[in-house]
């Protein structure tokens, strides 16, 4: 997403299998996104063909709120699981790919299918197979739901061929006049074929002659499909194959072997053309009118459209159909295929945690051309660091490791920020660090180093601190770093800044849980264990999951070696007293707060104090307790006096978890040399300042991983 102001495109989000063994499937859909995208910020959610991911990426899509129209899911299980919840929200929805009979049946006048129907198929492929001249025809499947539901539509073909008969109508099988005959295409005026559950049906004394049959209609996914279709071979069929459209993609011809003859269904045109067809008529509805929504948009999408549709949303009659191809021969030995069959196509690099250090990751990796996936949760729980971060913003650590972070990111991002409050929510207070004898040191340093990378910076003396700022106490303060230019940004929006521009730039959203990495020594890829769903494999894995790491096994830092998680809390304050006070950090007692400019605590003070509170699950809460309250009042009351006012009107508060490491520096690199596992976690509460500079140097290790550094 380009940085720069103006006004920003339309959003649709586009949701369908990006991995998994349905990826072959999504390539379609990425290939569209990438040639419609001057007028459209597509952006890509991974529902890996599963229907309760599919259910999470529609809920989470409608709770933003901001795209303009859905274009998905390929899956007709996850669509299903998916529509209820447009529909109710009116939010567009196209579906190029997805096939089940039904699935505009309650669509409220909110959905346009561009593809035929799985009825319409299993009619069409069994009178293909009988014009073929096949008269011995069973139909299997591959285990699936999917594919028995299909077996039963070709099964039931014949019987839904013959219409409902008038009164004293005549049945025809078309190859005479008959008077008041209602005709039915020859080819399926026979028997209906049937369906066959495995080739185990050819064993026994009572098992079917192999010889028998002539032709096999096998249903059910690619990877399925292509594994039943060997296991007759093996059993003893010759007969010809008949693969239902699930096996119009590339890689099926790797999958099945050498199988001849073999006839695959495809949408009439190929299904890419369908899908073309979707985003060209919701690319020129929004580039003609960017504001469009709903109904309206709806309606222009129809009329940009190149094909007519029911009042329903079915495509016109005749407009689509299926046709019948040979699948083609297999690859050459040794060229490798383009997607990973049984497992589905990998990614380069999967971020664990939308923070603002996953997210920012996530987008310098985008940028830089790796396929990438953002892989968190989508339930609203709001479980990282990030959604309940203080937000401070400066460039002085006592830590040099940690300056320097902070120094770089002041340069990657907040400094042009405090120009205006620009797409972080940037608010320029000024920031003191209170030191005390330890510090003054590092303060010297830090202070000469701010001035030297052009970050003006000054030590401030106790008395000058204390005309200054007369709503802050001195005691036990030998010194303060004085940065007029500091301030606070939000981190919600920050993160948001940072994932949006990773999607800008084809990143994918994965929402889920990862439970596991499984990276064996000397493997090429680490295989992510996620909740819901299957594994999904990536050549190279950042490891951003902050107060989460430690649950997730198989890596350096499972369990107690990530550190220990700790609770954070603060509350917002009003007291005249806190006119003209900045950013303030106090390294002798601890405390920190700053001015809330802005939102629902605009005018007060957000005081926090360190809590003594650790191993708590991640996650936070917007309220605090009269304990809380109180606790914070009396430790902080004696760097802020007015605390102490019974006066001072509590205004709301936060809290959050973190997760602290024993040395207080973060775990940023390989977790070990050899690894394609990066480690960008282990904040300690200070993370969000860093956070560009740090996802800079995980983007970096993560890229020498791919490059087999």
């Amino acid at each position: 997403m380009p940085e720069t102001s103006g006004d920003p495109l339309p959003r649709g989000a586009v949701v369908g299998p990006f991995s998994g063994p349905r990826a072959a499937w999504g390539e379609h859909l990425e290939r569209a996104a990438e040639r419609y995208g001057s007028a459209v910020n597509w952006e890509l959610y991974d529902d890996r063909g599963e229907a309760e991911t599919a259910r999470q990426i529609a809920e989470a899509v409608v709770a933003e709120g901001r795209h303009a129209l859905v274009v998905g899911h390929f899956n007709s299980a996850g669509a299903a699981a998916a529509l209820p919840v447009y529909r109710a929200a009116g939010l567009p929805v196209l579906l190029p790919l997805a096939t089940t009979p039904g699935l505009l049946a309650d669509g409220a006048g909110t959905l346009l299918r561009w593809c035929p129907d799985d009825r319409a198929q299993a009619a069409d492929l069994l009178a293909a197979v009988r014009d073929a001249g096949h008269t011995r025809v069973a139909v299997t499947h591959d285990g699936s739901a999917y594919g028995e539901r299909l077996a039963l539509l070709v099964r039931d073909a014949p019987a839904a061929a013959r219409p409902a008969l008038p009164s004293g109508a005549v049945v025809s099988d078309g190859s005479g006049p008959a008077t008041g005959a209602v005709p039915v295409p020859a080819a399926l005026a026979g028997p209906s074929p049937d369906v066959l559950d495995g080739p185990d049906v050819l064993d026994g004394p009572e098992g079917r002659d192999a010889s028998v049959l002539t032709a096999l209609v096998v249903c059910g996914t690619h990877v399925g499909a292509a594994r039943a279709a060997r296991e007759w071979r093996a059993a003893g069929f010759e007969g010809a194959f008949w693969f239902t459209d699930d096996c119009a993609v590339d890689e099926f011809a790797e999958l099945l072997g050498p199988v001849d003859p073999a006839y695959v269904a495809r949408m009439r045109g190929g299904p890419e053309a369908h899908v073309d067809a979707a985003f060209a008529a919701a690319a020129a509805a929004l580039a003609e009118d960017p504001a469009r929504t709903g109904r309206t948009l709806l309606a222009a999408v129809r009329a940009h459209a190149d094909r007519g549709f029911t009042a329903l949303g079915e495509p016109e009659p005749g407009s689509v159909g299926w046709d019948f191809v040979p699948v083609p021969a297999p690859v050459a030995d040794g060229v490798p295929a383009r997607t990973g069959g049984r497992h589905g196509r990998a990614y380069d690099v999967i971020v664990v945690g939308a923070g603002v250090v996953g997210s920012a990751t996530a987008s310098a990796l985008a940028r830089h051309g790796a396929r990438v996936a953002l892989v968190a949760p989508m339930d609203g729980r709001d479980e990282h660091a990030t959604a309940w971060s203080g937000g401070l913003v400066r460039s002085f650590e006592a830590d040099p490791y940690l300056r320097g972070l902070a120094l770089r990111s002041h340069h990657l991002a907040w400094g042009p920020a405090a120009l205006a409050p620009g797409p972080y929510g940037f608010m320029t207070t000024g920031s003191l660090v209170l030191c005390g004898d330890a510090d003054l040191e590092q303060a010297e340093k830090g202070v000469a180093e701010l001035n030297g990378a052009g970050v003006p910076a000054e030590l401030l003396d106790p008395g000058v601190l204390g005309a200054r700022f007369p709503g802050l106490s001195v005691d036990g303060v030998t010194a303060a770093v004085w940065e007029p230019r500091a301030g606070y940004a939000d981190p919600p929006r920050t993160a948001r800044v940072y994932r949006d521009r990773a999607l800008a730039h084809g990143a994918r959203l994965l929402p889920a849980r990862v439970r596991e990495l499984d990276a064996p020594p000397g493997a090429d890829r680490v295989r992510v264990l996620l909740e819901p769903g299957g594994p999904v494999e990536a050549l190279a894995v950042v490891l951003a999951a902050g107060g989460g790491t430690g649950e997730i096994a198989g890596h350096r830092l499972s369990g107690a070696e990530a550190g220990r998680t700790k609770s954070i809390r603060y509350g917002f304050f009003h007291h005249p007293a806190t006119t003209g006070l900045p950013t303030v950090v106090d390294m002798v007692s601890g405390v920190w707060g700053r001015p809330q400019l802005t939102g629902e605590a605009a005018g007060g003070y957000m005081a926090g104090r360190p809590v003594d509170e650790w191993d708590v699950p991640p996650g936070g809460l917007a309220t605090l307790t009269d304990e809380h309250v109180a606790y914070i009042r009396r430790g902080a009351a004696a760097r802020w006096p007015w605390l102490a006012d019974p006066a001072t009107r509590f205004l709301g508060g936060r809290q959050g978890v973190d997760l602290y490491t024993p040395h207080s520096r973060p775990h940023l690199g390989r977790e070990r040399s050899d690894s394609r596992i990066v480690l960008a976690t282990g904040w300690s509460g200070a993370g969000f300042k860093t956070a560009p500079a740090a996802a800079e140097l995980a983007a970096a290790e993560a890229l020498d991983v791919l490059g087999g550094g």
